[in-house]
């Protein structure tokens, strides 16, 4: 095994560990001596390393190790990297090209959601041609993961029509000639996804990985039809596609707590459920949905961090309904608002400091994220609301929580 390898893999194993003996944790895991022993060696071998196929895997072990760390910046350039070397060498390496160019085509996609600033220059591996017929499920989700890439390019291409200072501008031509080629193609993977299932005998398709495949294809849909969308109340009219949704998942029989694993390299259900929790302003469905992130998501898939975004949705939750909710997201008492709000108590859009932070709360000190709601004013103005968002109680509970406290009050 070649030195930079060897050394990344160590290192990410050990960080692996960190985060498995640390359940429940929302503290960022340390830099021990062992990683950053190891981590350093792999980066001063990469740097004599010839063979770019050899890099390109080093490349995905570094994006995993730096998403352990919640290092935003370093996983995505990282992969932003990974992706300038792919386009050189995947037509001469077929390996790569099967192994490793579907890792990087999700991957491509982290900067849309996590680095604002840089995202319009983001190297983005999306669906360039048409769809063929699938003749497997593999292919199935090869073709989905590129239609996910031109469907977060479009929706962030639109935001400055939908929260921007162009939202009262009309949409360039081009942009919607985007948005329908997106729609079609999703209409094409749902077609041929279909097909292949007719065709299938016995699918050999886990339920689960079913519900997530279909979860995502609807939520994609979701977001292109919605992508203009100044008004919230526009999420209404998919109601029935969220109830639909979470009536599949609660089918799902939910890891148990000891083998569930604490990270996971790829997206799995936190984000698509809490999309559903923010948007779907049916009380019930959307209280199933941040019942589900807790039961079905590991602690962290890729960046995505469970704890503040249960956090996050909870709160969104309680402004727009006029609702207390319990630390593990019950209702308790009446909600003075238990139908759909109207859309000038709608939140927007919602961000998350990427570091815990401690606050003095009723005279004991807190660890939390701070939390910004992007909501409107009645004359159309968007504006940021900023909150304290204190880690659920189901944390609290836990030995953990209060050693993550001491960590983070002592820097």
């Amino acid at each position: 095994m070649e030195p930079a390898v060897r050394h990344s893999v160590i290192a990410a194993a050990s960080l692996y560990e960190q985060a498995h003996n640390h359940r429940d944790s929302i503290t960022p895991l340390s830099n021990d001596d062992l990683v950053l022993s190891h981590y350093n060696s792999a980066i001063r071998h990469l740097k004599t390393m010839e063979n770019e196929s050899l890099v390109l895997l080093v490349c995905v072990v570094f994006v995993c190790i730096e998403s352990l760390r919640g290092n935003r910046a370093a996983a995505t350039a990282h992969s932003q990297h990974g992706i300038s070397i792919l386009r050189r060498v995947e037509e001469t390496f077929p390996w790569v090209r099967e192994h490793l160019s579907p890792i990087f085509r999700r991957l491509s996609v982290l900067p849309f959601f996590f680095l604002v600033p840089e995202r319009s220059e983001a190297n983005l591996l999306c669906l360039d041609d048409a769809i063929p017929s699938f003749s497997s499920f593999h292919d199935a989700e090869f073709y989905l993961d590129g239609i996910l890439g031109r469907t977060v390019r479009l929706i962030r291409r639109c935001d400055v029509y939908r929260l921007g200072h162009l939202r009262h501008e009309d949409v360039p031509p081009h942009i919607l000639a985007e948005q329908d080629l997106t729609r079609t193609l999703l209409k094409t993977w749902c077609s041929n996804f279909a097909q292949l299932e007719s065709t299938s005998a016995g699918s050999g398709l886990a339920y689960m990985h079913r519900c997530n495949l279909l979860m995502k294809y609807q939520l994609y849909r979701v977001w292109v039809e919605t992508c203009f969308a100044f008004h919230e109340t526009a999420y209404d009219e998919w109601i029935d596609t969220f109830r639909a949704m979470m009536t599949s998942m609660t089918s799902l029989k939910p890891p148990g707590r000891p083998d569930r694993p604490q990270f996971t390299f790829e997206m799995g259900f936190i984000p698509l459920l809490y999309f559903v929790a923010m948007k779907c302003r049916c009380l019930e469905t959307r209280l199933s949905a941040l019942s589900l992130m807790k039961q079905l998501g590991a602690a962290r898939e890729n960046l995505w961090e469970l704890v503040p975004m249960f956090a996050s949705a909870k709160r969104l939750i309680e402004i727009e309904h006029g609702a207390t909710l319990t630390g593990d997201g019950r209702l308790s008492g009446e909600p003075s608002c238990p139908g759909l709000p109207p859309d000038e108590v709608r939140v927007r859009d919602v961000t998350n400091e990427p570091q815990p932070v401690v606050q003095v709360v009723n005279g004991a000190e807190v660890i939390g994220r701070l939390g910004g709601f992007y909501m409107r004013t009645v004359d159309g103005r968007i504006y940021v609301r900023t909150e304290f968002l204190p880690q659920p109680s189901w944390m609290s509970e836990s030995p953990i929580g209060t050693s993550a406290l001491a960590a983070i009050s002592a820097k």
